[in-house]
């Protein structure tokens, strides 16, 4: 309040000056109305600068709390982390599903991050249910994550022994892969996830494109979050989801029941303790990996073409799995295509390994 009162304060020296001062005291008067205004522009300036530091940036590490964690098993757990100061950019309508983004955490005692896939979801404390972000709302800039405790995963590790109420950094958003954008497009809308009612096809002013998504573990949170952010995925996704049990999803189970209930996804889930064979499991993932088509770009929507066309495959999960599928990431690098994707008639053009 009192950068805003400075002003009038300034004023009200300024009548009295002219309202009988002293010679000597008027010598003094533009002195202190210049010193007086620095002030007021530092003091406004540094409360600007104190608001963009609190939101999310790739520049520098916000504060976050652990508003929730809860662990879904031995390995897998749920975090909510809601920032210290609410933040105003609501990250979901600026990204909608034609980015793909991470945030990166800092483990302060060895200095190491590493990124994350956040979700639009919050965490209802009484019911521990979890609930979607609708459309222009943000939550004060708090969002969900799906982890897991792996053996050399360091930072997943130090998260999961942290406290709610915890303080840590983030930075972000780091963009992981961009979709083509189509200027002017209708949103699609996320009515399902609220009240369950079929709806007729909705309309769009460009033909939508589909994809086929490769996931294994936690990496199917990149799935998730373009299916759920703001303005999801307009086409169709071909779901391959490689777990140990799909009860490793805990809460995030039901948001694939719908999305698959709804015809958003075609979900194939692959459970290595139903089928401990690896080279089987593979074997039934070729079964159902697609051929790709041809990216014709901007063309008007006119009705639903029959089938699924998948112009884009993206693969996602530990390294042995995106290797299978896709071929080895080098040295941080995408690498040449190769595995089932290749085989199936892939290639670099329309195959992207995400981290």
């Amino acid at each position: 309040m009192r950068p805003l009162l400075f002003p009038f304060v300034v004023r009200g020296n300024l009548r009295r000056y002219f309202n009988g001062t002293s010679p000597q005291r008027r010598k003094i008067w533009p002195f202190w109305l210049v010193a007086g205004s620095a002030v007021a522009v530092s003091v406004s300036y540094y409360l600007r600068e104190r608001q963009t530091n609190c939101e999310l940036s790739p520049e520098h590490f916000t504060p976050y709390r652990i508003s929730y964690k809860k662990n879904v098993d031995s390995s897998h757990f749920l975090m909510e982390l809601t920032p210290l100061q609410e933040q105003r950019i609501n990250m979901w309508a600026k990204m909608r599903s034609d980015h793909l983004w991470s945030i990166e955490i800092k483990q302060p005692d060895v200095m190491v991050v590493r990124s994350y896939t956040p979700l639009p979801l919050l965490v209802e404390k009484e019911s521990g249910q979890l609930k979607l972000l609708p459309d222009g709302e943000n939550a004060g800039g708090a969002f969900l994550l799906y982890l897991k405790k792996y053996g050399n995963g360091e930072v997943a590790r130090w998260l999961n022994g942290l406290p709610e109420g915890h303080v840590i950094e983030v930075s972000g958003p780091f963009v992981e892969y961009e979709l083509p954008v189509y200027e002017e497009e209708a949103s699609r809308n996320r009515d399902l996830f609220f009240d369950d009612k079929i709806r007729p096809e909705e309309k769009f002013k460009y033909k939508p494109i589909d994809i086929a998504m490769f996931t294994a573990g936690t990496g199917i949170a990149s799935a998730l979050q373009i299916l759920l952010t703001e303005s999801p995925l307009r086409g169709k996704m071909l779901l391959c989801y490689s777990c140990g049990t799909i009860e490793e999803l805990g809460p995030l189970k039901p948001f694939l029941n719908q999305l698959e209930k709804h015809g958003r996804i075609d979900l194939h889930v692959f459970e290595s303790s139903k089928q401990p064979n690896r080279s089987k499991r593979l074997k039934e993932i070729w079964e159902v990996m697609p051929t790709p088509s041809k990216y014709s770009g901007l063309v008007p929507f006119q009705n639903s073409p029959g089938g699924f066309h998948p112009v884009l495959s993206l693969v996602c999960g530990p390294e042995r799995y995106i290797s299978s599928l896709a071929g080895p990431k080098i040295n941080l690098t995408q690498g040449p295509i190769d595995g089932l994707l290749k085989h199936k008639g892939w290639s670099r053009e329309n195959v992207y390994k995400l981290s």
